[in-house]
């Protein structure tokens, strides 16, 4: 079961991704709480990697607080252990104005979210309806027809 549920997760996760798009946009129009990709400068970037241990190109984050003079974000640094659920773990880091030379914000598509929707639930459908033997009627399983001598060995 555990190894079913972890290939839908993984499955989910890697459709998911595709939902989502990025649009560059200026720092000053990006909203608290929005997801973004930063591209940093050489500078920041050795910065962070010093300071975290992690290589973080392009950032990927969500704007937690912009104050004057620094960005706060929310950025995924690591995963715990399975004892503990292996929950995802999040670091907060301060980024100067100055140092973002690019920054994108995470939209959602929906035309590519509907149809992934759809073809999951189709999927899940065909996959119910195989198991419940309703896709074959005439089968050997005994959901058919055939002359009744046939079936009381006349």
């Amino acid at each position: 079961m555990v190894p079913l549920r972890t290939a839908l997760a993984s499955a989910g996760a890697v459709f998911s991704l595709g939902c989502y798009t990025y649009a560059p946009a200026t720092l000053d129009a990006v909203p608290v709480g929005a997801e973004v990709r930063a591209l940093l400068s050489t500078e920041a970037e050795v910065a962070l990697r010093d300071s975290l241990g992690l290589d973080l190109h392009p950032l990927h984050g969500t704007l937690v607080d912009r104050e004057e003079g620094r960005l706060l974000l929310s950025v995924r640094t690591g995963v715990g252990s399975r004892e503990l659920g292996s929950q995802v773990l999040y670091q907060r880091v301060a980024v100067a104005p100055q140092s973002v030379l690019r920054v994108d914000v995470r939209r959602l598509q929906r035309s590519k979210t509907v149809a992934f929707v759809i073809g999951v639930a189709s999927a899940a459908t065909l996959v119910t309806l195989a198991a419940l033997g309703k896709l074959n009627p005439g089968g050997s399983d005994g959901g058919g027809g055939g002359p009744p001598e046939q079936l009381r060995n006349w």
